[in-house]
């Protein structure tokens, strides 16, 4: 009985500390990615995100934030008349850690490898018709998040 009284003890001892702001989570509470300064590219090899985080408090001067990024592609295949109309799609995703300036802002640039396979169909003389890149951002620590799709 004595064991357990001082596990509860200890677990509300952690739980009250993480409330308070121990995580360094609750005090980054009004971070958040601002969406005009977000952007994101794909060259069929290499998506670029580019993004901007504001309110960033925490202690240790740098933050984790994950990207992840999608390239979405429709081509259209023709051999005579015969056509294929094809939708591929890769997602590519890094985590890295990104310092914070005095004023709380966090500014980053992710580059990442992103190949989509099966655009060509042999014998088939194929075209991209559309392509889009969706960017997923996540502050591990702030627990800020921003979808942008481009």
């Amino acid at each position: 009985m004595a064991r357990f009284a001082a596990v509860a003890v200890t677990t509300t001892a952690i739980l009250a500390a993480l409330l308070a702001g121990g995580s360094g989570a609750a005090s980054a509470a009004g971070a958040r990615f601002v969406p005009e300064a977000t952007d994101a590219d794909w060259d069929g090899a290499v998506a670029t995100v580019v993004f901007q985080e504001v309110e960033v408090a925490l202690e240790s001067g740098v933050t984790s934030i994950s990207v992840k990024a999608t390239a979405d592609v429709d081509i259209v295949c023709t051999r005579g008349e015969s056509t294929i109309t094809i939708h591929r799609s890769a997602t590519a995703t890094e985590v890295d850690d990104y310092p914070i300036s005095d004023d709380g802002t966090v500014a980053g640039i992710a580059r990442l490898p992103l190949k989509v396979t099966g655009l060509q169909v042999p014998g088939y003389s194929c075209a991209a018709q559309r392509w889009s890149v969706t960017a997923v951002l996540e502050d591990f620590w702030t627990g800020a998040t921003l979808v942008h799709k481009a």
